[in-house]
Formats: C-alpha cells, structure tokens, sequence
C-alpha cells in the first residue's frame, strides 16, 4: 500500500508538531518537574477528547478495550517517560540522540514480527539510510564514556515501549476508531502517571510564568491530544512499519526551526542527514500488503 498524499501530509504534520516539542519542553521545564508536566498532559489531552470515547466509536467498550487501552496508556506514555528521563540523567547525551533514532527502526521490527507487516528488501535499506542520517544531523556522535550501562538500558527499555505503542496502537484504533483509541491510551497513561507523581512529592510550581503556561497549553493539546490522534488515524491509513519511517523528519524539522527562531548555522553533516533520510522515505515508499488489523 502506497500512501496517499493526505496520508503524508498528517505524518509530516504531526512529526513537525513532535518536533517543536522539544524546546517547548525545555521552557516548560523551567518551572515544573517532569512529573507534574507529564501529568497535565496526559491528563488535559486525553480529558479534552473524552467526547471521543463514544462518539464515532467503532464496536461498544467491553472489559478487553478498557484493558488494552490502560496497558497501552502505561506502555505507551506513562512508562517510556520515566525510563526516558532516568537515561538522561544516567547515560550520556550521544546515547540519548542515538536511542531516539532507534525508535522507527524498533517499530518497523516489532510491526513485521508481530503484525507480519512485509518490510521488504527496500525499507530495510530505507531504515539503515535513516538511522545514519540522524547520526550525521545529531553531528555524528560518538559514547565518550563507558560504564553506563544501567542508563543505557533505561534509554532502551523507553524505545522499545514507544515502539510497542506505536505497533499495537493500529489495533486498538482499528477495533475503536483512531480518536476513540487515542482518548483511551490518553486516559490510561493518566492514571498510571497519578501514582508516580505522588510517590515523588505531588510537587507543583509555585508560581506560574506565561512562557512556561503557553508551552504547557502546547504541549497539552497539539503535541499530545492533536499529534497522538494524527498518528491513530495514520497508522490505520498505511502500514506502521511506512508510517514509523516519517519519526525520521523529527531531527530535520527540529533543526529548521531552531534556525528559524534562533538563527542556528547550518553544517554540512545537517545537508548529509537530510538527503538520507529523505532517501529513506523514498526507499520506504514501496507497495506491501497490508495485513488485516481487526
């Protein structure tokens, strides 16, 4: 299945909003913890689309959707953010740039195991040409240091449960509908952050700055309510493995707004990335069948 123009235009959409997110983050940050940030999120996402829970849904809940969406809300965001914060501050920043890039490739493996979706001679390729683009647009990074293999395994462990999302989420939007599953694993990763905030002190800014509420708004309903359901309604479109491909814009848009906001040089490793990964996602473009998700 080749994917249809309008199908690329969501995926690029919603890579550009993921990719802003970045230093959105970073202003947020300021003035909350990771904690408390995560929980508004998730819970201002998922709680804007609870009308979404009924409206447009596919077949009627049963005790097997509550359960797949509160798994999937664990796997998918609670669990992968903690791990992912842990790493940061146990490895180093290469393995980190390194352990993002890691994330389509795990989708793409974990689709063709566990879906039988067919890579093909010319997505491998495609996803090899994409794994060294990042590396050449992060600048080529190389691990300094060894022995940091608790905070390696974190940043691991955080990829694989983005990538087992990623997969199983099709299924989930296939029985449901793309923006009833999207509220659901919204929810469930909700209330699976609720206890680790409070075991980690419930903490709260104490004052609030406009900078920091404006990127909390963004991060809260674009980056997690938008760009979550434009990924339900891609991957019921085209085939994961295709679709985990467009992560792989993430770093080039990123780099092109930070030139646009703050003026960034580009370097000639910036040029080399991107024609790979655009190489990629022609490679990646190639017609497989696309197996039945119900």
């Amino acid at each position: 299945m080749k994917p249809k123009l309008g199908n690329i235009g969501v995926l690029v959409l919603m890579n550009l909003i993921w990719a802003a997110a970045y230093p959105v983050t970073a202003i947020a940050l300021h003035g909350m913890t990771a904690q408390f940030l995560t929980l508004v999120r998730l819970g201002v996402g998922g709680f804007v689309l609870i009308p979404f829970l009924w409206v447009g849904a596919k077949s009627p809940w049963n005790w097997h959707t509550v359960g797949w969406s509160f798994v999937l809300g664990i796997v998918g965001f609670s669990l992968p953010v903690y791990l992912q914060s842990l790493g940061l501050y146990l490895s180093s920043p290469a393995m980190a740039a390194m352990s993002i890039a890691l994330e389509p490739l795990a989708t793409a493996v974990i689709a063709a195991v566990w879906l039988k979706e067919s890579l093909g001679a010319g997505r491998k390729w495609a996803l090899g040409s994409a794994v060294v683009g990042v590396w050449a647009i992060a600048g080529f990074p190389t691990v300094g240091h060894l022995g940091y293999l608790s905070g390696d395994l974190s940043l691991l462990a955080a990829v694989l449960c983005f990538a087992t999302y990623n997969v199983f989420s099709s299924r989930l939007a296939a029985k449901l509908s793309a923006p009833t599953a999207n509220t659901a694993t919204l929810l469930g990763g909700f209330i699976g952050i609720v206890p680790v905030w409070l075991l980690t002190g419930a903490k709260m800014p104490k004052t609030w700055i406009h900078g920091e509420l404006w990127a909390l708004l963004y991060l809260a309903l674009l980056a997690t309510a938008l760009a979550y359901y434009l990924w339900m309604f891609a991957v019921s479109s085209v085939p994961v493995a295709l679709a985990a491909l467009f992560l792989y814009l993430q770093p080039i848009l990123g780099v092109l707004l930070s030139v646009i906001i703050t003026h960034t040089t580009l370097t000639a490793s910036f040029y080399i990335g991107s024609v790979l990964i655009m190489l990629a996602l022609y490679l990646g473009r190639e017609s497989a069948p696309k197996t039945p998700l119900a």
